[in-house]
């Protein structure tokens, strides 16, 4: 498990925001199986958006660098096994899984730009908890980020079910499909963004009377959180009745390909199967062809052994969870596999050039 640092901490909540920072700064965008089909609509910097021979006003450089790190895919797989280790006898877990997708979109009707969040819970993709628009508005008086947000009124995977954005891309504000939330405020937070509920009373918890909830996300170059903070009759909760914030790391996506050793005449191996896996916790159950049920996962993670961050790969009996192989390499490599000779794993960073490369290897390459 990785550790917890607590330049992190600080910046995303100083009220017990625990956030699992990668070391990797270059690492681009965790744990679905499929990943949603990019919008026609051209993404363009703020520069090209505003009058692009004025200079920009602090507000819109905030949002011009929110918007540059903030897309990608997420998962808090790293914070479980944090929790795993700090849970207490017969006490509860603190957080569930959580994967989030955030794409940046623009069009006329949300004005410099706009950026969509779909958030699925416990390893499933049908499992949608979370989709919503923000709108980006620089606010120089302020010197901040104004949220105005709306929520989808019917919660449906897009993204997570490898749907075309485009529908997402092209929506309105007035639009029936959304509702519209409580008003944010997002500001610099030492080296990344943390946005805050403007009005308190706007969340009413459902589930309380007289309490209501202050949203709260941060966002990081390679993190994201969020953290729901109950108050009643405008006072904080104490900090037993709150939950610390869900902290996501970003991840990869990579195309890997699982061959077996192939009984017939012609090429040792043969491809059963390619698939898109993430390396924040991304999973692939599969059946082998003597009917055992295996696992293939991915990892980028702390281990204890080498004191160091590492890129891992494994498979799992699904029946007893032992592992069966492992491999392991440098976190921010673009490549990882093995062959133990009954079962090969070919794992590389998912481009166009890769994915074409792998359906074009050469028999026993």
């Amino acid at each position: 498990m990785k550790p917890i640092k607590k330049t992190v901490i600080t910046l995303f909540f100083l009220m017990g925001f625990l956030v699992a920072q990668s070391q990797e700064k270059s690492k681009p965008s965790s744990s679905s199986p499929k990943m949603g089909t990019s919008s026609t609509t051209n993404k363009k910097r703020l520069a090209s958006t505003i009058e692009p021979d004025r200079e920009f006003s602090y507000a819109e450089r905030e949002l011009d660098y929110l918007t540059h790190i903030w897309e990608g895919e997420y998962d808090n797989v790293e914070q479980l096994d944090y929790d795993k280790i700090q849970q207490k006898e017969g006490e509860d877990r603190k957080h569930f899984r959580v994967h989030a997708s955030v794409r940046q979109f623009q069009n006329s009707n949300f004005g410099v730009g706009a950026v969509y969040v779909e958030e699925y819970q416990n390893n499933n993709p049908s499992e949608i908890t979370r989709q919503v628009i923000y709108q980006l508005i620089p606010d120089d008086a302020e010197k901040a980020i104004r949220i105005k947000v709306f929520h989808f009124k019917d919660k449906k995977a897009v993204l997570a079910a490898g749907k075309s954005f485009n529908e997402i891309a092209n929506i309105t504000p007035d639009s029936e499909k959304l509702i519209t939330g409580c008003d944010l405020i997002l500001r610099r937070q030492e080296n990344g963004f943390l946005a805050k509920t403007i009005n308190k009373e706007c969340n009413k918890n459902p589930n309380k009377k007289n309490e209501t909830i202050d949203y709260q996300f941060g966002v990081g170059e390679t993190t994201f959180g969020f953290q729901k903070i109950r108050y009643k009759s405008n006072v904080r909760l104490p900090d037993d009745f709150q939950t610390s914030a869900f902290a996501l790391v970003k991840a990869r996506c990579f195309r890997c390909m699982l061959d077996f050793p192939n009984e017939t005449d012609g090429r040792s191996t043969v491809t059963k199967h390619y698939i898109d896996i993430y390396d924040q916790g991304g999973s692939f159950e599969f059946e082998y062809p003597d009917g055992r049920n295996m696992i293939f996962g991915m990892r980028n993670t702390w281990s204890f052994g080498m004191h160091r961050e590492t890129f891992v790969i494994y498979l799992l009996d699904r029946a007893t969870m032992k592992t069966l192989i492992y491999s392991w390499g440098n976190p921010g490599a673009d490549r990882i596999g093995f062959n133990p000779g009954w079962i090969r794993a070919q794992c590389d960073l998912k481009t166009a050039r890769n994915v074409k490369m792998q359906l074009e290897l050469r028999p026993g390459s």
